[in-house]
């Protein structure tokens, strides 16, 4: 699942936030929460999140929609998730997507890379064509970021890992925000991993990754390191909760000292409701 797990995003100081803030937040911007105030970080104070604290066991969430039982979600939102007629259905303890996978052709055999390119169309998961030989040289050709593609190619950027576009004839590299051929792909955790993100889960990144790799559900073991902010907070909406813990903005957690978890991760509440952690390798 975690080849799956993609987002559009601006990458700073080595971890990969949005709105150029220099945190992480790319669960939250999956789930549609929604952010409020704005510190001097260009980070928000703090998001809001239903999916997480008004969480209804009989109901499903995806890309900030609630589904019912047996409701089915749009196969283009899940279709860049190799999933297609994705329904919610009720499960124990949380309300569950059913998906059937969908099974690429490069998934099953070698593509020739040296003679053909392939074809993609946007929010796809396979390619849906190839061109090969001397044809290529027919395909009309984009240039992003002194990189050339032709006709049809997958299109990344250097410093935004997340967003990519198709080339498309007449591409202008100056109009990304608005090409309808250039697209944020949001993250799949919401299909999968519903007992980790609704069962007190925590989000862990890799850097320069765009969407949370796994998701660290809380341990006996966790304890709080105070934050260098002085006063507690007594403010909840300025605080997260992990478990049985409640961290301030600023703390961070003492995550199983001087285990090899610990020494490649840190973990700390930066922008409510939820701690977020980082792997440092």
């Amino acid at each position: 699942m975690r080849a799956l797990k993609l987002l559009a995003v601006v990458t700073v100081c080595g971890v990969v936030g949005v709105f150029g803030c220099d945190q992480p937040l790319g669960h939250y911007k999956t789930m549609g929460c929604t952010p409020i105030g704005k510190l001097a970080t260009g980070c928000p104070e703090r998001y809001e999140c239903p999916s997480i604290t008004a969480h209804d066991n009989t109901k499903c969430y995806f890309n900030g929609k609630t589904y019912e039982i047996t409701q089915q979600v749009p196969d283009a939102e899940v279709a860049p998730f190799c999933s297609t007629n994705c329904y919610c259905r009720s499960a124990n303890p949380f309300a569950k997507f059913r998906c059937i996978h969908v099974g690429c052709p490069d998934f099953l055999q070698r593509f020739d890379h040296e003679n053909c390119l392939k074809q993609y169309k946007p929010n796809s998961c396979c390619y849906t064509g190839k061109v090969c030989g001397e044809d290529r040289q027919k395909l009309a050709t984009c240039e992003l970021e002194k990189e050339i593609y032709r006709e049809g190619q997958r299109m990344y950027f250097k410093e935004n890992k997340c967003r990519s576009c198709i080339c498309t004839a007449g591409f202008n590299a100056n109009a990304t925000d608005t090409d309808p051929n250039c697209f944020d792909t949001p993250c799949g955790f919401e299909l999968f991993e519903e007992k980790h993100v609704y069962g007190g889960g925590i989000p862990v990144y890799k850097k320069d990754r765009c969407c949370p790799w796994e998701w660290r559900l809380p341990q006996a073991s966790d304890s709080i390191v105070k934050g260098t902010a002085g006063k507690a907070s007594t403010d909840p909406l300025r605080q997260c909760k992990y478990g049985k813990l409640t961290l301030d903005v600023g703390d961070s957690l003492n995550i199983q000292q001087g285990t090899a978890e610990a020494q490649k991760m840190t973990c700390s509440c930066a922008v409510p409701p939820l701690v977020h952690c980082v792997l440092n390798n």
